[in-house]
């Protein structure tokens, strides 16, 4: 097969096969309209014998559709014994040169599409019932079988936004934006896939080696600024006991905000006959942006509530002396800058 490229003076599109190639990545095959609740090309029956397109304008095929009144399509009549399930469709023809609103009877299950580009290409518009020996399609027997297309993201520059379309997208900064009509709401901000990391642990200046073949795994993701993280501690060692309180690293890369503390859960259960706890993990961003800094559990010295509680940290020999066979989970959200 021989290279072909074009437009150009002396290589020009010659054939309504090589437009159709070219234009379908323009426009995908649809009804233009900006959400479902639009008329473009919508198809209505009224009990009569012929259901009603109305005006509207579609790609088929990488071919330009408009409609710019209503058409009438006649319903043939059903001479067998079980309702016809039927398609009001568009048909692009390469022989006919012309795109036509066309009705196509089917059987006991709406009919096969025709898609050749090279010869006839079919997209659906609507699925009419004929009840057995009819010849007439009401309101209810018409079900909306119309593709949608238009426009593709909309890029912006911050404060030089368009007015607000509806159903349009606009991407600015990373930010993904729907317009309503009226203004532009957030949808979505780019962010990090599903990723794992190595918790880097530590109580004050030391690093702690939880055994050559711990399990110490940190998957996370963000969505924005918002960062979603889960840490799975599962020793095959004995750590020595440390003076200062056990912490670890948040996912490289993604420090916590400094506005504020952020808080996760935590679980422990043991294998070594020490119980089980749950306590908060807490970021102090005075201390560190890019680590877990506590994990704490609630204690009271007293026995009735008018003793104030107190909090207490976890260090790797108390309350429990984590080892091999334990298992040490945090799991929570927290916030960048």
């Amino acid at each position: 097969m021989a290279e072909f490229s074009g437009p150009f003076d002396g290589s020009p599109i010659a054939t309504q096969l090589q437009w159709s190639r070219m234009a379908r990545r323009w426009g995908l095959d649809g009804v233009h309209g900006l959400d479902a609740s639009s008329t473009a090309l919508k198809v209505t029956g009224s009990g009569t014998t012929t259901v009603s397109v109305a005006a509207g304008m579609a790609f088929v095929n990488g071919f330009y559709y408009d409609n710019n009144t209503p058409k009438n399509l006649t319903v043939p009549p059903n001479a067998g014994g079980a309702a016809r399930v039927d398609y009001v469709i568009l048909r692009a023809s390469m022989s006919a040169k012309k795109v036509t609103a066309e009705y196509k009877t089917g059987g006991t299950s709406a009919p096969t599409l025709t898609q050749d580009e090279a010869g006839i290409w079919e997209i659906p518009l609507a699925q009419c019932t004929v009840a057995a020996g009819a010849s007439t399609v009401t309101a209810a027997n018409v079900l909306d079988r119309r593709w949608l297309t238009d426009r593709g993201v909309l890029p912006s520059i911050a404060g030089a936004r368009p007015p607000a379309t509806r159903g349009q997208l606009l991407l600015e900064d990373g930010r993904l934006y729907a317009g309503d009509g009226a203004t532009w709401r957030w949808m979505a901000s780019q962010g990090i896939d599903d990723s794992t990391y190595t918790p880097v642990w530590s109580a004050g200046n030391a690093t702690v080696n939880w055994g050559s073949n711990s399990k110490n795994i940190g998957r996370y993701q963000a969505f924005g600024k918002r960062v979603d993280v889960t840490i799975q501690l599962e020793p095959s060692g004995n750590p020595p006991a440390y003076d200062d309180p056990l912490e670890v690293s948040l996912p490289p890369g993604l420090p916590a905000a400094a506005g504020h503390r952020s808080l996760f859960s935590w679980n422990y259960s043991s294998g070594n006959g020490e119980g089980s706890a749950v306590g908060v993990a807490v970021v102090f961003p005075t201390e560190s942006r890019g680590r877990i800094a506590r994990l704490r559990y609630s204690m009271t010295s007293g026995t009735n509530s008018t003793v104030a509680p107190n909090s207490f940290s976890v260090f790797t020999n108390q309350p429990f002396n984590i080892r091999s066979g334990d298992v040490l989970t945090i799991d929570g959200s927290y916030w960048t800058d």
